[in-house]
């Protein structure tokens, strides 16, 4: 997804949402800070158990509403 296109609301990988939020980071070093970022957050932490490899639209826009749209953070 390039910065000139419109964040979408729909489902994603955890990888792919992460990536999304952090293009300049490993895929790894992405996931890790998305991760910390949900643990923070009282109402998102629950999206961090493990079995979970895919958010749903519902999922990713709470997590918009939360930390806003991925282009707007950095």
């Amino acid at each position: 997804m390039k910065q000139d296109e419109p964040f979408r609301i729909k489902a994603y990988g955890k990888s792919e949402l992460a990536m999304i939020y952090f293009p300049r980071l490993s895929k790894k070093g992405a996931m890790k800070k998305l991760e910390s970022w949900l643990r923070k957050n009282p109402r998102l932490c629950y999206l961090i158990r493990k079995g979970i490899y895919d958010y749903t639209p519902k999922q990713v826009r709470q997590i918009v509403e939360e930390v806003g749209e991925p282009f707007d953070i950095q």
